[in-house]
């Protein structure tokens, strides 16, 4: 079970008396997608203070930022030909991705501060005596912030454009799922998760700096909903996440430990949010604002 029901079942006998709401919400395609994305549009955190959710980690950690993120499935259509007896008659694919490739290198000595590009070709032709007529790749554009991520979409763009230009391919850009905002924690909430979570023997550190280079869809929620996103930790040698040594450190004790703390914590958080009667006030101020903005 994951730090989230954790949190709600514990929340669950003490809510009415509280006068408090816990709302609890899974994540389709939270990894490749945004599915937190299409909830907040679809109205899902309308009516919502204040949101939380622990993920898993190395260490324990508070004030945790991400990048911007955006993911593009890229095609290249060109023309076959035989490649001895008339390459003049084809349109290479694979050299359309390639001028990009180089552009898109280039280009990393003028791109802003915390910009990253990476991807892959997940196609390139089907036999070396043909011109390739169709190049498929994945690539994936990250940025400090959202409005740096645009900013950087438009120049990768043009250098995927530019292998088109360059070669006659037709290109095709297709953006997978919505465009990741960058994570802002709300630190009166973050103070709150800290001393909940020290309160349960945890040595939690800030990781501001050393968990920035993820990405995460919580990230478009915090833009509008005070959140935080802090990390709970467990014994996993010198792993990192989302691999398969650091799944396999998922099953022991210290894993199960660390799913109960992170749903208490949570559950605590709750509490003093609920009972400290400025940071409730707060929380419901800033709430009837947001709902007075959307109102029509």
């Amino acid at each position: 079970m994951p730090p989230s029901p954790a949190a709600a079942l514990a929340l669950a006998p003490v809510a009415d008396e509280l006068g408090l709401t816990v709302k609890l919400l899974g994540t389709p395609a939270e990894e490749y997608g945004g599915g937190k994305v299409d909830l907040l549009n679809a109205g899902a955190f309308d009516d919502v203070a204040a949101a939380m959710m622990v993920h898993a980690a190395p260490v324990d950690g508070v004030g945790m930022t991400s990048l911007a993120i955006g993911s593009w499935k890229v095609r290249y259509t060109g023309r076959p030909a035989h490649a001895a007896a008339m390459p003049h008659r084809g349109i290479n694919a694979a050299d359309a991705m390639l001028v990009a490739q180089v552009a898109i290198s280039a280009y990393r000595q003028q791109m802003i501060p915390d910009g990253v590009v990476h991807g892959v070709v997940t196609g390139g032709g089907e036999a070396p005596n043909v011109i390739p007529a169709r190049v498929t790749a994945d690539y994936d554009c990250r940025a400090a912030t959202a409005e740096d991520l645009a900013e950087l979409q438009v120049r990768i763009r043009a250098c995927f454009e530019a292998g088109a230009h360059a070669t006659g391919a037709e290109l095709a850009l297709e953006a997978v799922g919505n465009d990741y905002a960058d994570l802002r924690q709300d630190l009166a909430i973050s103070a709150a998760y800290r001393n909940a979570v020290a309160g349960l023997g945890r040595d939690i550190a800030d990781t501001a700096d050393s968990m920035r280079a993820g990405s995460t869809d919580m990230g478009n929620v915090s833009h509008v909903v005070p959140t935080i996103h802090p990390v709970i930790g467990y014994d996993c040698g010198d792993t990192i996440m989302h691999n398969p040594e650091f799944t396999r450190y998922g099953t022991g004790a210290g894993a199960d430990r660390a799913v109960l703390d992170g749903g208490l914590a949570m559950a605590w958080t709750a509490l003093i949010l609920a009972t400290d009667q400025d940071q409730r006030t707060s929380l419901l101020t800033r709430l009837a604002g947001r709902s007075k903005a959307t109102r029509p």
